[in-house]
């Protein structure tokens, strides 16, 4: 009987995995349970046939450097000898029935030097966005930290000041503006630009800071593709976990969590058996955990207020073509903007994606055969009561057709190819993973939103913590996993543990090689600070007379 104290961790996806590899590390005993037959989560995908479709992974933040980099490999994600990772030319291309198309460059100075030409009489505005974009991979490398607020110490703030110093100006104007907000801001005039850069993630109040942000990742090489997709991703992430002694549950569901004076003991199963330990971690769906495993007590304010409010992901209709052919398509990523929203199904688009797979990783389909994704979004509202059989059946017939007939408007004589078709709705995400209306990222991005997100903590209820994607509107895999990490860093510290991970260094300990005293150096983010507010009263000043200038 070991004398290791007990973790059980609900949920398998990355932060769930994230969370049990890093107990295992620091003298903790982790169990995993997972309602479905194999790990991942949101990170998955499946076979038909001879294809993969996978529903997850397009690109990933951190593949090249920084704080998520780090992450990665200490998670097995990421193993330098063998991952390959691929970085696009061609980020994502939009074509408009009305507007034509719009390329977005992975690379800052080629998409500059394309929207002037595209938009001369904006070419300051362009120039100043792509300077944003240029410095936006550090700024938010600089503020990802590693530790959770409570095992941070003064120099990591005073360090991410430095860090993002040049952007600091950019972040404090634009941290609560638009896209559609950014534009103007810009003074941008060309119709075509204004109406792609406004909604080149569907939506108008999408944040500024989002789009600046994302292709900031994409300049800097440090969003990649990593090579085998999902399925390889949360292999060898589960591996790490296996070969670190965890136990793995799987085809397990949780019903309840067991409480006694308002502490977790361990879990109760749908089978009725009782899963006793020290600590329980929830690593699956929020809402799940909150209202059902919990009964609706202990649930913070702010966390309360943001299931009760907060705009959710719409969720996703995926319909994936296994074709017995080489299919070479001019980008690897397409949007499609109809003219007029058509029918797909009960569901009114204007517009939908087309994603090659198979012209950047051979590992979806054999040689000579393509395996090609078609989604689009699809409210959870047109879900939620379809239960009957032969309604959703007859549904999901009618995406197939639909899906088919605009695959063939793109790729004449490609239906004659088809060699299978796999349908997934958000009812397909609810049934698999648990998640809550088919939110396949949890809460829509939110311009008011802490970095921190909201709180791992319950009200009253000690010896719980919940982690993952819906503590950070916006979701993902690196908040996820990172999560995974601050709350065994947040265990240890509250048992006296100093935090170990593959590196082997502490829970709030001072960076290394750093040879200023804290005195020193709190004078002088003093006076960096009093010089970017001088900066940006002065910028706000100039751009308020109409000058295009600014940083660029």
């Amino acid at each position: 009987m070991s004398d290791k104290k007990e973790i059980i961790i609900i949920g398998s996806g990355i932060a769930g995995l994230s969370a049990g590899i890093y107990a295992l590390r620091n003298g903790y005993d982790a169990t995993i349970i997972e309602s479905h037959d194999k790990t991942g989560g949101q990170l998955t995908a499946w076979m038909r046939e001879c294809y993969t479709f996978d529903y997850c992974l397009q690109w990933l933040v951190g593949t090249r450097r920084g704080a998520s980099n780090e992450l990665w490999r200490e998670i097995g994600a990421i193993q330098p000898a063998n991952t390959e990772v691929i970085d696009h030319d061609i980020f994502h291309k939009v074509v408009d029935d009305e507007r034509g198309e719009f390329i977005l460059y992975r690379d800052a100075g080629r998409w500059e030097a394309y929207m002037k030409d595209l938009a001369p009489e904006d070419s300051g505005g362009i120039r100043r966005l792509c300077g944003m974009v240029r410095r936006a991979d550090d700024f938010v490398d600089a503020w990802t930290f590693q530790s959770p607020p409570e095992c941070r110490s003064y120099w990591d703030y005073c360090r991410a000041v430095v860090r993002s110093a040049t952007f600091l100006p950019v972040f404090v104007r634009y941290r609560k503006s638009t896209c559609r907000e950014l534009i103007e801001d810009l003074g941008l005039k060309n119709e075509k630009l204004r109406s792609f850069l406004g909604n080149m993630f569907g939506e108008a109040d999408f944040p500024a800071l989002g789009l600046i942000a994302v292709m900031g990742f994409q300049h800097a090489k440090n969003a990649g593709y990593l090579k085998g997709g999902s399925r390889r991703m949360a292999r060898l992430v589960t591996d790490t976990y296996k070969s670190l002694g965890g136990e793995l549950r799987l085809d397990t569901r949780v019903k309840e969590i067991i409480v006694e004076r308002d502490t977790a003991k361990g879990v109760k199963l749908e089978s009725g058996e009782e899963v006793l330990s020290d600590y329980v971690i929830s690593a699956c769906d929020g809402h799940t955990v909150l209202y059902e495993m919990l009964g609706g007590r202990y649930i913070p304010p702010a966390t309360k207020q943001a299931y009760e409010n907060w705009r959710l992901f719409d969720p996703l209709v995926m319909v994936s073509f296994g074709i017995d052919e080489t299919v070479v398509s001019e980008c690897h990523n397409t949007t499609y903007a109809k003219r007029e929203k058509i029918d797909i199904g009960r569901t009114k688009v204007r517009e939908y994606c087309i994603t090659n797979r198979s012209m950047y990783d051979e590992t979806f389909a054999p040689r000579g055969k393509t395996a090609l994704l078609f989604y689009f979004d699809s409210p959870w509202t047109l879900w939620e009561d379809l239960t009957n059989e032969r309604e959703y059946a007859k549904e999901k017939r009618a995406i197939e057709e639909k899906s088919t007939r605009l695959l063939e408007e793109k790729y004449p004589g490609i239906s004659e190819h088809i060699e299978t078709v796999d349908v997934a709705t958000p009812r397909t995400e609810v049934r698999y993973t648990g998640v809550w209306k088919g939110a396949h990222e949890g809460f829509f991005p939110r311009m008011d939103a802490s970095n921190d997100g909201l709180p791992m903590e319950l009200d009253r209820l000690k010896n719980f913590w919940m982690i993952g994607q819906w503590l950070f509107p916006g979701g993902g895999l690196p908040p996820s996993a990172q999560s995974g990490r601050w709350v065994i860093q947040k265990l240890c510290k509250e048992d006296g543990r100093r935090f170990r991970h593959r590196a082997e260094e502490g829970c709030g300990d001072e960076p290394k090689e750093n040879s200023w005293n804290e005195s020193t150096l709190k004078v002088v983010c003093t006076i960096l600070m009093t010089v970017l507010i001088v900066d940006y009263v002065v910028w706000s000043k100039v751009a308020a007379w109409g000058n295009v200038g600014g940083p660029a």
